[in-house]
């Protein structure tokens, strides 16, 4: 068992960060290309928060304080944007890349094409991020806050108190749900306002959470569960079993992909009735998922690696 993986890894301040890597030229690419093995294709130190932007995947490498550029059709290396103090959430908003540097207390906003930067302070050790109406909006682990940035400036819109260790975010179009991974439950936001509307207990050590369309999924890093939600009472529709623990899920196509960080694999759910659509092979302590139209990509943060499957 490695449930403890990412307890130490990902959410405490104990490892030394290594040094700030320079920015590549823009348009500078190698000939590497993403393999069959779960290994994968090398980024940078640490790599956790991954995010896809048309042509482009890209990679929030924690300990070497940079974001990776790659091409999405081939894995190419397509350049290196140096950010802030270790980066660990990443967002595109559609137009801007956005990164929680988690030392740094801030916000990075990032043009892909130029790695041009500004970067914004929000609350304590932010992580998750949700771009959604215009606005940014910002889990900060150890503020036990959310901050709402407007996404054309970075001024502060809100700051909301949530519950204890706030990591993944969702929405439903109407409504804000935030992942509270000390408190065991999810907290809901009305997203006009952000006034809290309801508090929904969850598993033990919720992480990652995701809307299909109709439902929410929880993943339950303790339980090495996934719960799905009605998000409108927060009742349990279904609880089942992932692998050894769970954290980053995301939803496409009617398939919830669920990242188990102590299993390097990556779970396949039905979403309509929760059954196993079997598992994928990923490398060491994988956290971060995103899928698009090339694959799933899964991010290696022991292997230094992220995976395309």
């Amino acid at each position: 068992m490695r449930r403890n993986r990412v307890m130490t890894n990902a959410l405490l301040v104990a490892l030394c960060a290594a040094a700030v890597a320079a920015a590549t030229a823009l348009g500078q690419t190698t000939t590497q290309v993403a393999p069959a093995s779960p290994d994968g294709i090398a980024v940078g130190q640490g790599p956790e928060g991954v995010t896809t932007a048309g042509a482009y995947v890209f990679v929030a490498n924690q300990f070497s304080n940079t974001v990776t550029k790659l091409l999405a059709s081939t894995g190419a290396v397509a350049g290196t944007y140096t950010v802030g103090q270790r980066p660990i959430g990443l967002a595109f908003d559609g137009t801007h890349l956005w990164v929680a540097n988690y030392l740094d207390n801030s916000v990075t906003r990032l043009d892909p094409a130029t790695g041009v930067a500004a970067t914004y302070e929000v609350g304590e050790g932010p992580g998750g991020l949700l771009p959604f109406g215009g606005d940014i909006w910002v889990a900060n682990r150890l503020g036990h806050s959310l901050t709402r940035l407007r996404a054309t400036d970075g001024a502060v819109v809100g700051t909301y108190t949530v519950g204890t260790r706030p990591l993944g975010l969702a929405t439903d179009g109407a409504y804000i749900y935030v992942t509270n991974n000390g408190s065991d439950t999810v907290t809901k936001l009305r997203a006009a306002d952000g006034a809290v509307v309801g508090t929904f207990q969850v598993g033990d050590g919720p992480f990652g959470i995701a809307f299909d369309g109709a439902s929410l999924w929880v993943a339950n890093f303790g339980h090495g569960n996934v719960m799905k939600l009605d998000p409108t009472s927060g009742a349990v529709v279904g609880t089942y079993k992932v692998g050894d623990g769970p954290v980053s899920v995301a939803y496409n196509g009617g398939v919830l992909y669920v990242v188990n960080n102590g299993g390097d694999s990556v779970t396949k759910l039905n979403t309509s009735d929760g059954s196993s659509l079997g598992s994928l092979a990923v490398g060491r302590s994988p956290i971060g998922v995103a899928v698009d139209g090339n694959g799933v990509w899964v991010t290696n943060s022991e292997a230094n690696t992220i995976t395309k499957r």
